[in-house]
């Protein structure tokens, strides 16, 4: 049994800006109402952490998986913790040795939209420093890397209001001719990160991992097999999670071993990559059973009809790898809510039901969590297009029938 269930969490939008994340209060419920018997926790789309921070407090073992290396990164700071002092003598040094190197430049040609020369030049050096030092081999390297991303934005042109980077009106007025240092950005918010993750390596046995789970033939490490996965996963078209994270991603690119052109595409949720066979393969048929209104949408905006499909069709592929992950009798608990596409309102969080019953997952109970119960900004409050609560459905794994992934995936 875990211990008594620690203080909701409060973290700074500077520390912890991440689009649609779960909330500490419902990753606290979820855990205390399904998982105080497990003994291995996976947030197969982890995001920001909020499952992991809850699972961690609780002395319960957890992992989780990600396509996007920001989330990967910011995740593993909080699963693994660091020592305060050795990261940022490390930081220092890599900025002494940055301000007597040539930038190298961020391969990305609208980069100069976003930040001013000087900043530019001040990140290129530190990328270039950063090159020299094997910042992802350690924890304290992973804190200064995850400062370093999580100061591009405070750095840029962009409005620091949303998870959304753009360029606003109110930006432009409040943040011309301002300079916006990299270098001492990068101190600043190690020193809070420290407050919150710097107490020393944390215990635990658990992962972080970067996989896309649309991939059928993904390979899940043998150490992410657990008795419980608490998520929520990315909605359709409602959150473009690589244009939100694009400035953190150039900048990290060639640090992290990723490479921006071939993880953009496969962003689960988006408009990219898209391919209209999805509308007559062997599967359509079955994903138009389980999402109502989905064969009147391809009438109407066929564009919009194939990002749902290609929405279901990987979210099943995902499914099967957590299906694989899981023991047999596992629970899954999955938080989803409705998405707006095209003015119609579809129920995503049925369909991605239907989907796991179809596999073999059998419901045993689910509620709903309004979203006005949670901290809004007043102007979004009432906003149309805004979804009003999430559904929290949880199932247990009754039947396991196949190894062979890309045979049920064809399937």
């Amino acid at each position: 049994m875990a211990d008594t269930a620690p203080s909701v969490r409060r973290r700074p939008t500077r520390i912890d800006r991440y689009p649609a994340k779960m909330i500490a209060q419902l990753a606290d419920r979820l855990i205390d109402q399904y998982a105080t018997d497990a003994n291995h926790i996976v947030d197969p789309f982890c995001g920001s952490g909020a499952v992991i921070e809850a699972a961690h407090e609780r002395r319960i073992k957890v992992s989780g998986v990600d396509l996007n290396p920001f989330a990967v990164l910011l995740s593993q700071v909080k699963l693994d913790g660091f020592e305060a002092s050795l990261a940022m003598a490390l930081c220092q040094e890599l900025l002494e040795v940055s301000r007597h190197s040539r930038p190298w430049h961020v391969r990305w040609e609208n980069v100069g939209y976003w930040f001013t020369d000087a900043t530019l030049r001040k990140i290129g050096e530190i990328r270039e420093a950063a090159r020299r030092f094997d910042l992802p081999a350690s924890p304290e390297g992973r804190a200064v890397l995850l400062a370093l991303g999580l100061s591009v934005r405070l750095c840029s042109r962009a409005d620091q209001r949303s998870p959304k980077p753009f360029v606003s009106k109110i930006a432009i007025a409040s943040r011309r001719g301002k300079h916006f240092d990299p270098r001492t950005t990068m101190c600043d918010l190690l020193v809070e990160l420290g407050d919150l993750y710097g107490q020393g390596a944390r215990s635990g046995d658990g992962v972080v991992v970067q996989r896309d789970l649309a991939d059928p033939d993904a390979q899940m490490p043998d150490e992410l097999t657990c008795s419980h996965v608490i998520t929520s996963p990315p909605y359709a078209n409602a959150q473009d999670y690589f244009r939100n994270f694009k400035l953190e991603l150039y900048v990290l690119e060639g640090l992290l071993g990723f490479e921006v052109c071939n993880i953009a595409p496969r962003f689960v949720g988006t408009e990219r990559g898209l391919d209209r066979r999805l509308l007559t393969d062997g599967s359509a048929e079955c994903r138009r059973d389980c999402l109502t209104g989905l064969d009147v949408l391809e009438k109407q905006d066929p564009r919009k009809a194939v990002v749902l499909h290609r929405y279901l069709s990987d979210m099943e592929t995902a499914f099967l790898h957590i299906q694989h992950l899981l023991r047999n009798g596992g629970t899954l608990v999955l938080v989803c809510g409705d998405n707006l596409i095209a003015g119609k309102r579809f129920e995503t969080w049925a369909a991605l039901n239907r989907i796991l019953e179809r596999l073999g997952f059998g419901k045993f109970d689910s509620f709903p969590d309004c979203i006005r119960n949670r901290a809004l900004a007043p102007k979004r409050k009432g906003h149309q297009g805004m979804i009003k609560q999430e559904i929290v459905s949880a199932f247990r794994l009754e039947a396991y029938q196949s190894n062979d992934m890309s045979a049920r995936v064809s399937a």
